[in-house]
């Protein structure tokens, strides 16, 4: 049954995208405090194919439309469980938990707490099947415990909903988690939802805390300045990333900061703070900002990056690479451009397909294409070809007077 997805306990419930070795994912998630997402360890970690990178956050997501916005998954904390060839066990799915840290915290929404050893009975199931199409979808339920392991049995609402929570609510109209979708087929199969034990319960909590206990802390007196608010995980690793700012002191203006950090690597990289360059290297990068003028180069590989509320340039550079590059722009928007470096119309084939890109951010995407050259590839979340006609973006090409390179120019107009 679709539900309103703006009101709550519905928007608590988040639409999550990322990247895990080539393949690109979607799940589902709770906000179970304002920066902290709830889901499916699998969502985050493949036994055979490492971490997930590109991790992107939309509460109350409704079919393309993300009326609270999004935001970047920073790091996260995770069981290794075993999902080879897809199959993860009843016994695997027990450890079937994670929780993503954000960019930013969802302040103006609500959050649902934790529940430990639910004994069944109704319950809701809520989540974004990938058969709903970006729609909010909910299923009522009579649940029971599983008599061989840590899960409750009830009914799959279909692949997409990893991670959604199975929730009930108590006499106050709080609503509190049970249990997180795990596995399960088509809409209507049997279910299995990794249950909330104390076990599960203290676990969580002491991820939580240790995200809280690593905030960066206000500064102890009002004429000492915040040092700019930049988050880096390394997902090959797993690991943060000390993160250290140089004054920018390049040729565009607004720009106060860069991160240069030219790794082959994967990075999540996430700004709070307006005004940076970022460069990322060779991995398969996300990047992602908050307000402001930026530059975001996400370097060669599949990059996503995350525009902000304010003007915002994406670069994609052919001009010296010794690989392909994809990026996908999400939050592109009027004011915004795309420079792609080193591409001219007389030596690239240039063409425009739609619907292509990662799932739940598919758009209007640039192949250019030469030979003895890289292929640069640029992916515009939301936008189609009509739009090249339309006014909202216009193409020109030209020549940059301080460096001489040549460069492709993709600019939002409406």
């Amino acid at each position: 049954m679709p539900a309103d997805s703006t009101s709550y306990p519905y928007d608590t419930v988040v639409f999550i995208t990322d990247t895990i070795g080539s393949g690109h994912f979607q799940a589902s998630g709770v906000l179970i405090s304002p920066d902290e997402v709830l889901t499916a360890s699998h969502v985050v970690y493949s036994s055979t194919d490492g971490t997930a990178s590109n991790i992107e956050v939309k509460p109350a997501y409704d079919m393309g439309t993300a009326p609270f916005g999004s935001a970047a998954g920073t790091f996260f904390h995770y069981n290794q469980i075993q999902d080879a060839n897809d199959r993860i066990s009843p016994q695997q799915s027990q450890s079937d938990y994670a929780v993503i840290h954000l960019s930013r915290p969802f302040t103006g929404l609500g959050t649902m707490g934790l529940l430990a050893n639910f004994q069944g009975g109704a319950a809701t199931v809520t989540g974004y099947p990938a058969a709903s199409g970006g729609a909010l979808v909910s299923s009522q339920q009579n649940v029971v415990t599983d008599p061989y392991y840590t899960l409750l049995d009830g009914t799959s609402i279909g692949p997409g909903s990893s991670g959604g929570p199975m929730w009930i609510t108590d006499s106050s109209g709080v609503a509190d988690v049970v249990g997180l979708v795990s596995t399960g087929g088509d809409s209507g199969s049997v279910g299995f939802f990794t249950q909330i034990t104390t076990t599960v319960l203290d676990q969580i909590e002491a991820w939580v805390r240790q995200d809280d206990a690593s905030a960066p802390s206000a500064p102890s007196a009002p004429s000492m300045p915040s040092a700019p608010s930049l988050a880096v995980l390394d997902t090959t690793t797993g690991q943060a990333v000390a993160a250290t700012a140089q004054p920018y002191t390049g040729p565009v203006a607004g720009l106060q900061e860069q991160y240069i950090n030219v790794t082959s690597d994967n990075l999540n990289i996430s700004a709070g703070t307006p005004n940076w360059f970022i460069h990322s290297g060779g991995g398969n990068d996300a990047v992602a900002v908050n307000s402001g003028t930026n530059v975001l180069d996400g370097g060669t590989g599949s990059n996503f990056l995350v525009g902000g509320s304010g003007t915002d340039t994406f670069f994609v550079d052919d001009r010296a690479q010794a690989a392909d590059t994809w990026s996908t722009l999400s939050g592109f928007h009027a004011g915004d451009a795309a420079t792609i470096w080193g591409v001219t119309p007389s030596d690239f084939s240039v063409r425009w397909v739609d619907g292509q890109g990662a799932s739940g951010h598919t758009g209007l995407t640039l192949h250019a294409a030469a030979a003895g050259k890289p292929n640069a590839s640029l992916t515009l979340a939301g936008y189609a070809s009509a739009d090249l006609a339309d006014g909202r973006l216009s193409v020109s090409f030209g020549t940059d007077a301080a460096s001489g390179s040549a460069y492709m120019y993709v600019h939002g107009d409406g």
